[in-house]
Protein backbone atom coordinates (compact mmCIF):
# COMPACT_ATOMS: atom_id res chain seq x y z
CA UNK A 1 0.00 0.00 0.00
CA UNK A 2 3.07 2.29 1.02
CA UNK A 3 4.22 1.65 -2.59
CA UNK A 4 1.08 2.68 -4.53
CA UNK A 5 0.91 5.91 -2.35
CA UNK A 6 4.47 6.57 -3.35
CA UNK A 7 3.36 6.90 -6.71
CA UNK A 8 0.46 9.08 -6.21
CA UNK A 9 2.95 11.42 -4.18
CA UNK A 10 5.06 11.47 -7.18
CA UNK A 11 2.04 11.83 -9.97
CA UNK A 12 1.00 15.23 -7.71
CA UNK A 13 4.70 16.32 -7.87
CA UNK A 14 4.93 16.01 -11.47
CA UNK A 15 1.62 17.17 -11.88
CA UNK A 16 2.17 20.25 -9.48
CA UNK A 17 5.47 21.23 -11.61
CA UNK A 18 3.86 20.98 -14.52
CA UNK A 19 5.88 18.35 -15.71
CA UNK A 20 3.77 15.61 -18.51
CA UNK A 21 4.92 12.37 -17.47
CA UNK A 22 5.16 11.21 -21.10
CA UNK A 23 7.79 14.06 -21.91
CA UNK A 24 9.94 12.36 -19.63
CA UNK A 25 13.06 10.57 -20.93
CA UNK A 26 15.58 8.76 -19.08
CA UNK A 27 18.08 11.19 -19.47
CA UNK A 28 15.87 14.17 -17.37
CA UNK A 29 17.05 11.92 -14.19
CA UNK A 30 19.75 11.23 -14.81
CA UNK A 31 22.45 12.59 -11.90
CA UNK A 32 24.88 14.03 -14.65
CA UNK A 33 22.26 15.71 -16.37
CA UNK A 34 23.51 19.22 -17.13
CA UNK A 35 27.18 18.33 -16.20
CA UNK A 36 30.00 19.01 -19.16
CA UNK A 37 30.10 16.31 -21.68
CA UNK A 38 34.02 15.97 -21.77
CA UNK A 39 33.73 14.42 -17.84
CA UNK A 40 32.53 11.50 -19.42
CA UNK A 41 35.21 11.25 -22.55
CA UNK A 42 38.84 12.57 -22.33
CA UNK A 43 39.02 14.31 -18.79
CA UNK A 44 37.10 10.55 -17.38
CA UNK A 45 40.71 8.97 -18.79
CA UNK A 46 43.39 11.37 -17.64
CA UNK A 47 41.65 12.54 -14.15
CA UNK A 48 41.39 9.56 -11.83
CA UNK A 49 39.78 12.02 -9.03
CA UNK A 50 37.44 12.91 -11.54
CA UNK A 51 36.69 9.19 -12.27
CA UNK A 52 35.92 7.83 -9.47
CA UNK A 53 33.83 10.92 -8.31
CA UNK A 54 31.66 9.81 -11.97
CA UNK A 55 31.77 6.55 -10.77
CA UNK A 56 30.50 7.02 -7.38
CA UNK A 57 27.70 9.40 -9.15
CA UNK A 58 26.90 6.64 -11.54
CA UNK A 59 26.18 4.15 -8.58
CA UNK A 60 23.67 5.79 -7.03
CA UNK A 61 22.25 7.29 -10.17
CA UNK A 62 18.29 6.05 -10.62
CA UNK A 63 18.54 5.64 -14.43
CA UNK A 64 22.57 4.07 -14.49
CA UNK A 65 20.40 0.65 -16.22
CA UNK A 66 18.92 2.37 -18.21
CA UNK A 67 22.31 4.37 -19.67
CA UNK A 68 24.16 1.48 -19.89
CA UNK A 69 22.01 0.15 -22.24
CA UNK A 70 21.74 3.35 -24.23
CA UNK A 71 25.79 2.84 -24.85
CA UNK A 72 25.71 -1.14 -25.36
CA UNK A 73 22.92 -0.42 -28.26
CA UNK A 74 24.34 2.31 -29.29
CA UNK A 75 27.86 1.16 -29.94
CA UNK A 76 28.94 4.30 -27.89
CA UNK A 77 32.01 5.38 -26.35
CA UNK A 78 32.64 7.07 -22.92
CA UNK A 79 31.06 6.74 -19.50
CA UNK A 80 27.91 5.56 -20.02
CA UNK A 81 25.81 3.39 -16.66
CA UNK A 82 29.39 4.11 -14.73
CA UNK A 83 31.60 2.13 -17.55
CA UNK A 84 33.98 3.50 -19.73
CA UNK A 85 32.47 2.13 -22.88
CA UNK A 86 34.70 1.56 -26.46
CA UNK A 87 31.79 0.71 -29.24
CA UNK A 88 29.56 -0.50 -26.77
CA UNK A 89 31.69 -2.50 -24.67
CA UNK A 90 33.51 -2.16 -21.52
CA UNK A 91 37.11 -0.95 -21.85
CA UNK A 92 39.22 -2.49 -19.26
CA UNK A 93 41.66 -0.10 -19.87
CA UNK A 94 39.97 3.04 -19.28
CA UNK A 95 37.47 1.68 -16.51
CA UNK A 96 41.64 0.22 -14.41
CA UNK A 97 40.75 2.88 -11.75
CA UNK A 98 37.89 0.97 -10.74
CA UNK A 99 38.40 -1.05 -7.48
CA UNK A 100 36.89 -4.71 -6.92
CA UNK A 101 34.57 -3.06 -4.72
CA UNK A 102 33.03 -0.66 -7.06
CA UNK A 103 33.09 -3.09 -10.13
CA UNK A 104 31.53 -5.84 -7.01
CA UNK A 105 28.58 -2.80 -6.81
CA UNK A 106 28.55 -1.86 -10.37
CA UNK A 107 27.97 -5.64 -11.14
CA UNK A 108 25.29 -5.28 -8.74
CA UNK A 109 23.06 -2.32 -9.89
CA UNK A 110 23.30 -3.96 -13.58
CA UNK A 111 21.89 -6.98 -12.28
CA UNK A 112 25.42 -8.45 -13.29
CA UNK A 113 27.65 -11.59 -12.00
Amino acid sequence: MARGRSQINMSNILNDLGVDVEDLNWTDLAACSGMPAEFFFDTYEVDQTLAKNIDEMCLVCPVAKQCLAAGVEGDEYGVWGGAYLTLGDVDKTRNSHKTPEVWKRWKSKHGQR
